[in-house]
């Protein structure tokens, strides 16, 4: 039997409030552009690879946050087969004897999506959790590492500048590297994985509020809690690219990007407890407005507003 280790690639529409999400994205929330794979033997080698674009129907324009990560452009995907074509052959290339594994839930859940909505006659293989596996392997059963923290931890070392992350067929390699290191690679087949139902959630919706304990107020804003707080509605890590600026007395605002669901505000207030300790706490919403004019001008002002805040005072500080 061989492991065939997949990664897939999607698009998302550029808004929300698109005639093509309001169309489709009830039953269609992405929809795959790359499919990558790659085929590991008994031996645990890598011994040829699978990398298929597909050609989208409904969100037709590159998300330009997709085809910045993915380096994917809308001209690769013009002459690009159409999804159930692409299935096919990553079907036939898979063979017979095999099992599927993915790095963790989203995959799957992605490609369950997109073949029920599109009608896919194509059958592949269970597919397995190969992010789990090193999760309980690695005595971490409660975190979910990201590929780049594994490879870490394991050793390995990417060659990025020939093989960039989230490229699909790239990103399967990669994860077949971390999986042919681990010890009983074969108790993969104990994780097997079920997806799970993607739907839009309001995008008034925010997070539930984090109360969180602070070493001190004048670190508390270049915490790994404030600059890369989890998105409201995936709960991946953000980014914070300009910082935060100062609304009134000790309360900050910033901006942050989630890859999947676009712009963010964050907000902190800094203070104390009933017990005097320091805490922080901190909430995000999604802007209802995704498109990207508005978010490139949302960043620019941001960034003019942060130049100014620290002509003004020098370097921003939290009051303690």
């Amino acid at each position: 039997m061989q492991y065939i280790v997949l990664d897939l690639e999607w698009n998302q529409p550029i808004s929300y409030h698109s005639p093509a999400y309001k169309s489709v994205g009830g039953k269609l929330l992405f929809e795959m552009i790359q499919i990558g794979a790659v085929k590991v033997n008994e031996q645990l080698q890598v011994v040829d690879s699978f990398s298929q674009l597909i050609q989208p129907q409904h969100y037709i324009r590159l998300h330009p946050r997709i085809s910045r990560i993915t380096h994917i452009t809308q001209d690769d995907l013009a002459d690009a087969p159409q999804f159930n074509e692409a299935v096919a052959a990553f079907a036939a290339w898979c063979g017979e004897d095999y099992a599927l594994l993915t790095w963790g839930c989203d995959d799957i859940s992605v490609l369950n999506q997109n073949m029920t909505f599109f009608q896919c006659e194509t059958r592949l293989s269970k597919i397995y959790d190969a992010q789990k596996l090193f999760s309980d392997v690695t005595g971490t059963p409660k975190e979910r590492k990201g590929l780049k923290a594994a490879m870490e931890m394991m050793e390995i070392v990417p060659d990025e500048e020939n093989m960039p992350f989230h490229n699909a067929v790239n990103d399967a390699y990669y994860t077949a590297l971390v999986f042919a290191k681990m010890p009983e690679p074969e108790k993969v087949l104990e994780y097997p994985l079920t997806a799970r139902k993607l739907q839009h959630l309001e995008r008034t919706k925010k997070e539930s509020t984090a109360i969180l304990r602070i070493r001190s107020s004048k670190d508390a804003l270049k915490s790994t809690a404030a600059m890369k707080p989890p998105c409201p509605v995936c709960g991946k890590r953000m980014e914070v690219p300009e910082g935060y600026v100062r609304q009134r007395g000790d309360q900050f605002m910033a901006l942050a990007d989630c890859p999947q669901h676009g712009l963010a505000f964050v907000k902190i207030a800094l203070g104390k407890n009933e017990e005097g300790k320091r805490i922080m706490t901190r909430s995000s919403s999604l802007s209802d407005e995704q498109s990207p004019a508005y978010v490139h001008t949302k960043h620019l002002q941001w960034a003019q507003k942060i130049a100014m805040q620290q002509g003004e005072s020098g370097e921003l500080k939290a009051g303690n």
